[in-house]
């Protein structure tokens, strides 16, 4: 009997992970750099998936599955098919928007995985197939909710206490200091010129250890951030008509015991899961019910609601 080789693929902003299985059992693992095509573009996308793959192990693979932030569009899509076909022929592939993986980690087919990292985004399936997607529009556009979007809004705290002639307070002290910054102004100019969402990203832990404190301003940026989340998935659920359980992931998410408070606190209704697995893992699993799929003529994109 022939053994059944898959890999699945987690593409985030700073790193790529992949896990290869055998049969349903874990047989490599390995991480590369970012092979984000909005973000490093399609050359240097191909060079981390091909050494991604290379250390995993390509050759004799059954079906590859990768999500990917952004994946949801024929382009985007269909360049990181032919990617992935490149460094392991004959593999089914699969892409998939990020979001999904967190349902298939938590061992869930149905759901909503409500994403709070750098970015933000909810996405979620009923049974009958039905999908339905709530922001993840990106730093210019959303991702309230996010890590860079609550250090932002530390930012623009700190300001407009500068502008109203008021003194630092412990959220603009402790948010300098992150920066390695001594005075309000310098502000100004480090964020123009560090563009890095993911640097600003790590900074929203510094507004989360305060709001544990009781600071009160930091109190209210984590609570908005909160409320955008929960809106985030409101709105898939309300879309999906059902009482689908939400799955927490993203880095911020996963590890703000805080913010799960939070945003538990407003969905009262709903069975809300923090995400213990990797997300390649559900890419894994993914991959393994593609292959018990009829072949198709070419992978389409999954649809936006």
């Amino acid at each position: 009997m022939q053994l059944r080789t898959v890999i699945g693929i987690d593409i985030g902003g700073s790193k790529t992970h992949g896990l290869r299985s055998v049969d349903g059992v874990p047989d490599a693992e390995a991480v590369a750099g970012s092979a984000n095509i909005a973000a490093v573009g399609v050359a240097e996308a191909g060079r981390q998936l091909e050494a991604l793959l290379t250390r995993l192990g390509a050759t004799g693979v059954d079906a590859v599955c990768v999500g990917a932030a952004g994946a949801d569009g024929p382009a985007s899509v269909g360049t990181l098919e032919r990617l992935l076909a490149q460094h392991a022929p004959g593999a089914r592939v699969l892409v998939v928007h990020d979001a999904r993986l967190l349902l298939a980690a938590a061992g869930l087919d149905t759901g909503v995985a409500l994403i709070s990292g750098t970015g933000s985004v909810a996405w979620g399936m009923r049974a009958d197939g039905t999908e339905a997607r709530a922001g993840g529009w990106g730093h210019l556009l959303g991702d309230e909710g996010s890590g860079y979007r609550i250090a932002l809004d530390a930012v623009r705290h700190t300001l407009d206490r500068m502008d109203a002639g008021a003194p630092p307070d412990p959220l603009s002290r402790a948010l300098l200091a992150g920066c390695g910054l001594t005075d309000r102004e310098q502000l100004i100019d480090h964020v123009y010129s560090t563009q890095d969402r993911r640097y600003w990203a790590e900074r929203a832990g510094v507004v989360v250890e305060l709001a544990g404190g009781g600071d009160v301003a930091a109190t209210a940026i984590l609570d908005t951030a909160a409320d955008a989340l929960a809106t985030l998935a409101t709105r898939v659920l309300g879309r999906l008509g059902g009482h689908e359980p939400v799955v927490l992931g993203g880095g911020l998410a996963v590890h703000q015991p805080l913010l799960q408070q939070a945003v538990r606190h407003r969905l009262p209704a709903v069975e809300v899961h923090v995400l213990t697995e990797a997300p390649a893992a559900g890419a894994v699993r993914l991959a393994e019910a593609f292959l018990d799929q009829e072949p198709v003529a070419s992978n389409a994109s999954e649809p936006r609601a």
